[in-house]
């Protein structure tokens, strides 16, 4: 009992200054009802796994927590010194979305740990959430959206401008009939880390905003094999009156090692296993890699977005969203992949903090066979 008190003792001495400093905690329960109406849906076949779609159309009713509902906390330790934690619920389990710390060192400030990159431009409040993946609210982030997702680095910031040294993520393409004879990702060197940034210019009606991020890795086959990655994009805001305008551009080369993007049903239904044996790669923006001829082929992309709302009354809201994705290989005869998509929503606020969104809207991945998904539902949502 003794050596229970002094363990006891001893952890509130350890941690006195850190319950000393300012916690802010924090909730969002979120939950979606939505009914899909799929056209060759890429989750209903057994083949899905190795990467080739040939899914039925099916029409089904999904309710889940998002995977965004989150807890966490703001902790204030000093004038110069903040942090922010922040749990997700990802697949039913606690997840670390973000786990940051930033120090005020007068002229800017340093922030370490994971959290969102600079490449995003937050445009889009898309809440359909795709129930067999079930991230959380969608918000375009493969659709047209720059998202560079959350990740471990290191960011100096300074005032609106920000640029980070950024975890790599060192994924390649494979040719689907190599992908289902069970060829697997290849042996990878990374010798610098992600260099992202971003600046953002404020005016009285909105902000205009410009980013862009570089990475390169070697395939280690038979030799070196440089695996070059770059996005540039520009995105903005303006308000005029009650409503609002949103949009942004970018592109660049095999994005998908930098930010979000996704066009082909084939590795939609295996986002999951994003990196495994049986993972095509080529819908989510990546260099293709052939084993058998040791050779590289990158792969460009476009993508966009629109967004319009308007605040009818406080606490009542409507937004309509339009993206577009592109993605074509650099070499002779190569098809281009893309997808269109929109929704048309509406907030709505019960009581502060209380709050749901009715939407509709559809994703069509155009070519061929290619799944066209419609939907209609609302999002629950309650902060604490």
């Amino acid at each position: 009992m003794k050596k229970l008190m002094v363990i006891a003792l001893l952890l509130v001495f350890a941690t006195g200054s850190a319950w000393a400093a300012d916690w802010k905690f924090y909730g969002e329960a979120r939950v979606s009802t939505f009914y899909t109406d799929a056209k060759n849906d890429p989750f209903s076949s057994s083949t899905a796994a190795l990467g080739i779609t040939t899914g039925s159309d099916t029409g089904n009713y999904e309710e889940n927590l998002y995977g965004s509902a989150r807890i966490g906390a703001k902790i204030q330790v000093s004038d110069e010194l903040k942090a922010h934690l922040q749990y997700g619920t990802l697949g039913g389990n606690a997840n670390i979305r973000i786990l940051w710390a930033e120090w005020n060192f007068g002229a800017g400030a340093l922030g370490v740990g994971q959290n969102y990159t600079p490449l995003i431009f937050p445009y889009s409040n898309q809440v359909y959430s795709i129930a067999p993946i079930n991230k959380g609210d969608h918000d375009m982030s493969t659709f047209g959206m720059l998202y560079g997702s959350r990740k471990a680095m290191i960011q100096l910031k300074f005032g609106k401008f920000r640029i980070a040294a950024v975890e790599a993520k060192t994924l390649v393409a494979l040719p689907v009939a190599r992908t289902a004879a069970g060829d697997s990702q290849p042996t990878t060197e990374v010798k610098f880390p992600s260099i992202q940034a971003k600046y953002q210019y404020d005016f009285s009606k909105g902000h205009i905003a410009a980013a862009a991020g570089y990475q390169t890795f070697d395939v280690v086959s038979n030799g070196d094999h440089s695996v070059d990655s770059y996005v540039i994009g520009l995105g903005g805001r303006l308000d005029v009156g009650a409503a609002y305008f949103k949009g942004n551009i970018w592109g660049g080369q095999n994005v998908g090692n930098l930010a979000d993007i996704l066009v082909s049903g084939d590795t939609w239904s295996t986002a999951a296993n994003a990196g495994s044996g049986n993972f095509d790669g080529l819908g989510w923006g990546l260099a293709q890699w052939n084993s058998t001829t040791n050779t590289i082929t990158d792969n460009d992309a476009f993508a966009g977005l629109f967004v319009a709302g308007y605040e009818i009354r406080k606490g009542l809201y409507l937004e309509a969203g339009y993206g577009y994705v592109r993605t074509e290989l650099d070499s002779s005869g190569a098809v281009d992949y893309d997808v269109h998509t929109f929704y048309l929503q509406s907030t709505i606020f019960l009581a502060p903090g209380v709050f749901i969104t009715p939407e509709i809207g559809m994703v069509d991945m155009k070519e061929g066979d290619e799944p066209v998904m419609r939907y209609a539902g609302i999002k629950w949502q309650i902060n604490f």
